[in-house]
């Protein structure tokens, strides 16, 4: 087991142990919001599937508006009216004509542009058109979009609400996507009291299943189940075995110390789970540990909820990311300058709640110790403070991890 180490080893040390999941179901394209694809998309059709108007207006041949103008409109005849989902093919346009045409409606054969109905007089009858145009302006070709057979979705790109209009568009229902990981959220402590029920003295309510529960489902990746373990190594490590049975990721709170109750260690070795590393050279969430039971990973926080949540996010994220092919969840790092002073002593490195706004960066008002939660609201960033740092001056240069 590894013991102190920085944040880089602990992520790479997590990276080398997590294993993309390879595992694939069949979701509703509706359903498939923050699914990974598990095959590659080709169009099985021209997009549009005919040439069609961009414009409401009238469907003519560049030909019969030469010289058209204010002063010598050209007149044309009013053929007929052509709306979206009508069948273009069964149109035919003779010279001197003219079809009223909709925006998305399909070109009459021998039409080659489309005049905005602004640029007329609204003609019924027949039309002025007051302007000249070239051929195929106003005019969306077949298959201008993507063609028949080309590759639209990459296998592993991420559904967002464009990839599923894009799946919609071309008939899809269901696709094949991989699955997302199975996790199993654990908090623990007697000092713990469930929200819902009476507060004995002595006793806190627990925010932390609650956060990192949320958190998660946030993220995209919402927990299987989420419960409270008393300060029992055999129960714990009874638990933590249960859930190992189909958890690909187990996520516990709290006991991670050195101090009587921290049954962590005791319920790791009771369990058989190997653990790879213990404390990370940073604050908060120091204590972390990271453990392989079989084919699972347990990845152990602080119980602390500010050093709970920022662990979450630098090293739940990462592998997350691996775990699922989804690069979103990686975190994006911006250069920042500070709007205020941070005045504490970082012997090791340091991140802090913070507001990133138009390159500046702020404090909420309040108390930081990584046991407070109320600072919490309304942060959107970790602001990265390097080891041996006596303190940050308002106007330095700084780097925040985005949430």
């Amino acid at each position: 087991m590894r013991e102190g180490i920085l944040l880089e080893e602990a992520l790479e040390l997590i990276l080398e142990r997590v294993h993309k999941i390879t595992d694939t179901v069949k979701v509703k394209v509706s359903e498939g919001g923050g699914f990974c694809l598990a095959e590659d998309i080709y169009a099985p059709l021209d997009n549009p599937p005919f040439p069609r108007s961009p414009v409401d207006g009238y469907a003519v041949r560049a030909e019969d508006l030469k010289d058209a103008g204010q002063e010598h409109p050209a007149i044309l005849k009013v053929a007929g009216y052509i709306y979206a989902g009508d069948d273009g093919q069964s149109y035919s346009l003779r010279p001197g004509e003219a079809y009223r045409i909709m925006t998305g409606a399909p070109f009459p054969l021998g039409a080659d542009t489309a005049v905005k109905q602004e640029d007329t007089d609204y003609g019924e009858d027949t039309v002025k058109i007051y302007k000249s145009q070239k051929s195929y302006d106003n005019y969306c070709f077949r298959g201008e979009d993507y063609k028949r057979g080309c590759l639209l979705l990459r296998k592993g790109t991420c559904l967002t609400f464009a990839e599923q209009g894009i799946l919609s568009g071309i008939g899809y229902t269901e696709i094949k996507v991989f699955r997302k990981p199975v996790i199993r959220v654990f908090t623990t402590g007697d000092e713990l009291c469930l929200p819902g029920q009476p507060l004995p003295p002595g006793k806190i309510y627990d925010s932390n299943g609650m956060m990192v529960s949320a958190r998660l489902r946030e993220l995209g990746t919402p927990p299987e189940s989420v419960c409270h373990q008393p300060d029992s190594e055999e129960k714990l490590a009874e638990a933590l075995r249960s859930a190992a049975e189909d958890a690909d990721l187990i996520v516990t709170t709290g006991g991670v110390s050195v101090g009587k109750k921290d049954i962590l260690h005791g319920a790791l070795a009771k369990l058989g789970a190997k653990k790879i590393f213990w404390r990370i050279k940073l604050q908060p969430g120091m204590p972390t540990i990271f453990s392989i039971y079989q084919n699972t990973c347990i990845l152990s926080l602080s119980g602390n909820p500010f050093g709970a949540m920022a662990n979450l996010e630098l090293l739940l994220r990462p592998a997350l990311s691996k775990i699922t092919g989804d690069t979103g969840f990686q975190m994006e790092r911006r250069p920042g300058v500070m709007e205020t002073d941070f005045g504490k002593k970082s012997k090791v490195r340091r991140f802090v709640r913070a507001v990133y706004r138009d390159g500046t960066v702020s404090f909420p008002q309040g108390i930081y110790s990584s046991g407070a939660i109320g600072t919490l609201r309304g942060c959107n960033c970790l602001l990265d403070v390097p080891a041996g740092t006596e303190s940050v001056k308002a106007g330095e240069k700084v780097t925040v991890w985005m949430l």
